[in-house]
């Protein structure tokens, strides 16, 4: 091969080289640039303010000591599930059960007591014996149909007087012994009354959030034992100024935030307290997370309402499908000059609900992200 010859083969294959370099850069710069951009543009928004207040079961009881007495059971500890009706906490009852049974007994010979003096109250008014405790022995006599009407003439006596007054002490002792009788069984209901309060039930299905006590404790009445709740239904409590209540009523939607998390969530007004505090000016207000959310009892949340008073300011839109997570960061990515795209972290406002979302900080008006990336 001639001088030539080698000279137009070495010119080939810089010319092939070249070309394929070409071809791979022009294909990896159109793999680069994307498909479905969109262009950033910006929105006036209207001022909002976000209050802080905390999520709390809709449900939540907190049972006490009603009685006196030794822990004699603890059914679970925090988090334990119960249903209605089950026992949570009961007190030791042995002192009671033997009152319960002195009572009893009390009764007994009250009911005793009333039955004879109505023994002996028939027995007076069917067969009076007026001078029989003092005249033969108490045997009935034939005397004294002799002697009565001769004491009722000298004036020594009036046996129909004392007739009367016998049937009235019998009458009275019967009152008292049927008295006796409903005291020894108001003994006995109070006494069971008492009994019942040992024992503290579960009012409804759900979870012990707290326990106070163990078994073996020592408890007096007031003294609290478990905090008791339904964690199914969960509200964020917040106390909303009063010139924002206007803009809210029960039944409307609004957005929350929890603790932890960068994307809002739709809570509902459920019920608006009708008091306001004097101090602070504010009033209660409870709003229902959405159903199986994953929230705790105590979690930090905030309410975002909007502001009549605010200020509008116009933010960056894009819409929720260009959204990308890394973990709990919201991110975009970015179209650059050069076609290339890079990962932006940003800061997300609000979701509308057609599916746009304002940001606060991250990408501005102008910008070029991913729709879909």
């Amino acid at each position: 091969m001639n001088f030539f010859q080698k000279l137009v083969v070495s010119a080939s294959i810089l010319f092939l080289g070249g070309y394929f370099s070409y071809a791979m850069a022009s294909e990896v710069e159109n793999s680069s640039t994307p498909s479905g951009v969109y262009i950033v543009s910006s929105s006036s928004m209207e001022g909002v303010v976000r209050l802080g207040g905390s999520v709390t079961p809709e449900k939540i009881v907190n049972l006490n000591a009603q009685m006196p007495g030794d822990i004699s059971h603890v059914a679970g500890s925090e988090g334990d599930s119960f249903k209605q009706g089950d026992v949570l906490v009961a007190l030791d009852r042995k002192s009671l059960i033997a009152k319960r049974q002195q009572a009893e007994t009390q009764l007994a010979s009250a009911r005793a007591g009333y039955r004879n003096a109505q023994v002996q109250y028939n027995q007076e008014r069917i067969s009076p014996n007026i001078q029989g405790n003092t005249m033969m022995g108490g045997a009935p006599g034939m005397f004294s149909m002799f002697s009565d009407p001769a004491r009722d003439f000298l004036g020594q006596g009036n046996s129909q007087v004392e007739r009367n007054s016998n049937l009235f002490s019998r009458q009275t002792t019967i009152e008292t012994s049927r008295n006796s009788v409903q005291q020894a069984m108001a003994a006995i209901r109070e006494l069971d009354e008492s009994m019942s309060n040992t024992i503290s039930y579960a009012p409804f299905d759900g979870v012990i959030l707290k326990k106070m006590v163990e078994k073996g404790d020592i408890v007096q009445p007031g003294m609290p034992l478990v905090t008791f709740a339904d964690i199914s239904r969960l509200q964020v409590r917040v106390d909303v100024p009063t010139r924002l209540l206007k803009v809210i009523k029960i039944g409307s939607k609004v957005q929350a935030q929890l603790d932890g998390e960068s994307n809002p969530i739709p809570v509902v007004v459920n019920r608006i307290f009708p008091m306001a505090d004097k101090g602070g000016h504010t009033t209660t207000v409870k709003f229902d997370l959405p159903f199986g959310i994953e929230a705790h009892s105590g979690m930090y949340a905030e309410i975002i309402l909007p502001d009549p008073q605010g200020k509008n300011a116009a933010l960056p839109i894009i819409p929720e499908s260009a959204i990308v997570w890394r973990g709990s960061l919201p991110a975009v990515y970015q179209v650059n000059e050069n076609g290339t795209t890079r990962l932006r972290l940003i800061r997300v406002d609000e979701i509308a609900s057609n599916g746009m979302v304002s940001v606060i900080s991250g990408i501005k008006a102008g910008d070029e992200i991913l729709i879909k990336p």
